[in-house]
């Protein structure tokens, strides 16, 4: 905390001595990179160029286009290499890879990012990729970046790696949130035991907190479905003591057993909880069906007593509630819920995410090498750089040996430095604390933070109201039963998660749910399990 208050005190210096920037987003003229003297890097550039191909996903509001930022020329002037990307959306991206797989290996492109059913493994399985593990000697910035507790999140299921990541180093990212003013409207304060929250919740339920003379339109707890429907109770299993998956679906019991989280010790009486808590209002009628965008409108439409959510989202919308007149709304980040025996988890930020594969098509015409020794720069202090801050005398300046955004660049938060084309995630690199938490700031000092903007803080900070609550989230491993049946089994019509979700529904009894549940195993959900753990012993 110590560090960063005096890397705050150094922007507050800077804001009174830089001159401000020329109009425009981040206060930079149009094409602002191209009067930027940079010269080819001393530790990595290929002569004469190379072009690499690659086929990715894009999102968030980072440019699109290659002349629309700094990022990517500046890349081939500092290196020789320059970047063709077909970006594509998330929505159908499967259908696009099976498309480009069905055209052959030799049109394939150089890199591709995994996704959409195609996972790094399916796409091995394909022969359509290589492995890297022979290549590693020419990744040491990456594997040092990476770090052995990451390294099993780094490996597919059969053991190899396939990827190269791309790397957040901040802890924290989501939050439980809160409605503090409606806290204090019932005279409550900050739940600490599952009894206290299941109070507030039902004092939501039964009063009209909005104060729009409707009582039925609360939602006491809100819930986001994840992409496929599976990850929509999170929060509420990890009250229940049951460290989930990123997809919260596989879990390690106490003994080191890597399995489904069905088979943990407390899911039944988790699921008999949750059915009650269905049944009585409680949890969000759509809880099956609400994707995190239609979250939003339940938190800006004055709707929601609590949700898990992007810790900056709480900050959002109680400034949107503030700004419509309901000058009192205040979404506080708080400390994660408190099951019925005192466990209180939240998962740790998953920090290593897979993103390109090199395809078999660059090792056939010799791209390997100066591929990855590129992303080895990306991960050299050089490219770090880059990445973060943008071109020192442009987006960023040197105070006291720390690189400081410009003000321009971060008054709005994340925005303008996105869309200036900093951080590019859907490309990938190692994202700083440092320049996370300049955004966060907008270029203001801790003490200069508004009440939800500290709450925000508050969310993220290491030592803010998550401390001592994070735990690594456990892989989800793609073995061959995964992909064969996770799609039937588990997220499909009659797949366990719908189970689960009929169950809560109140459509099935929970022994019913159980029975169904066991006769799942017989037709290759018992294969999940058993590939998953025997996966899981052989990457630990």
């Amino acid at each position: 905390m110590k560090k960063f208050l005096s890397l705050a005190l150094a922007l507050a210096m800077l804001l009174t001595s830089v001159s401000a920037l020329a109009e425009g987003i981040g206060g930079l003229p149009d094409k602002w990179w191209e009067a930027a003297d940079l010269q080819p890097s001393e530790t990595f550039y290929v002569e004469g160029g190379m072009t690499v191909t690659a086929m990715g996903v894009h999102f968030n509001q980072y440019p699109t286009e290659f002349d629309g930022c700094y990022y990517f020329p500046s890349i081939e002037k500092l290196t020789g290499m320059h970047f063709d990307i077909d970006w594509r959306t998330d929505s159908d991206y499967g259908t696009q890879v099976a498309t480009t797989l069905a055209n052959g290996i030799e049109n394939l492109p150089d890199m591709i990012h995994p996704g959409g059913g195609y996972s790094q493994s399916v796409l091995a399985n394909e022969g359509a990729i290589i492995a890297l593990d022979d290549y590693l000697d020419l990744i040491p910035n990456i594997v040092e970046a990476v770090g052995e507790d990451r390294m099993s999140n780094w490996r597919a299921a059969d053991g190899h790696i396939y990827t190269i990541p791309t790397i957040v180093n901040v802890p924290g990212s989501q939050t439980m949130a809160i409605r503090k003013d409606w806290l204090d409207a019932l005279g409550m304060d900050m739940p600490t035991t599952w009894e206290e929250w299941k109070a507030y919740w039902y004092a939501v339920r039964d009063n009209d907190m909005n104060g729009n003379g409707d009582k039925s339109d609360e939602i006491p707890l809100v819930l986001e479905m994840g992409a496929t429907g599976e990850r929509c109770l999170h929060q509420l299993l990890n009250a229940f003591g049951i460290k989930a998956s990123n997809d919260a679906q596989f879990c390690v019991l106490d003994d080191g057993t890597y399995t489904l989280v069905y088979e943990h010790p407390r899911y039944r009486e988790f699921l008999t909880e949750v059915q009650q808590l269905y049944a009585d209002g409680i949890i969000d009628p759509e809880f099956v069906t609400r994707y995190l965008a239609e979250v939003y409108p339940t938190m800006s439409g004055n709707l929601a007593g609590s949700e898990f959510i992007w810790a900056e989202q709480q900050a959002v919308h109680t400034e949107t509630l503030n700004a419509s007149g309901d000058e009192d709304a205040l979404y506080l980040s708080c400390a994660p819920i408190t099951g019925p025996y005192g466990d209180q988890w939240i998962q740790m930020r998953q920090g290593l995410t897979p993103n390109w594969c090199i395809t078999v098509k660059a090792e056939q015409e010799g791209k390997v090498e100066n591929i990855l020794k590129f992303w080895n720069w990306q991960f050299s202090e050089e490219g770090r750089r880059l990445y973060n801050y943008g071109l020192e005398g442009y987006t960023y300046d040197i105070v006291d040996g720390v690189e400081v955004l410009r003000y321009d660049v971060v008054k709005n938060g994340f925005n303008d430095y996105r869309t200036l084309g900093m951080e590019y995630e859907p490309f990938g690199g190692d994202w700083q604390n440092n320049a996370f938490m300049q955004c966060v700031f907008s270029g203001k000092t801790v003490d200069d933070l508004t009440i939800p903007r500290k709450s925000f803080y508050d969310g993220l900070n290491e030592n803010g109201v998550n401390a001592g609550h994070y735990y690594a989230m456990p892989p989800t491993l793609e073995t061959d039963a995964y992909v064969e049946y996770h799609g039937e089994l588990m997220t499909g019509g009659n797949g366990v998660c719908t189970l689960r979700d009929q169950c809560i529904a109140g459509q099935l009894t929970v022994d019913e749910f159980f029975a169904k549940y066991e006769a799942l195993k017989d037709r290759g959900l018992q294969d999940v399990i058993d590939e998953g753990n025997e996966a899981y012993q052989l990457i630990k």
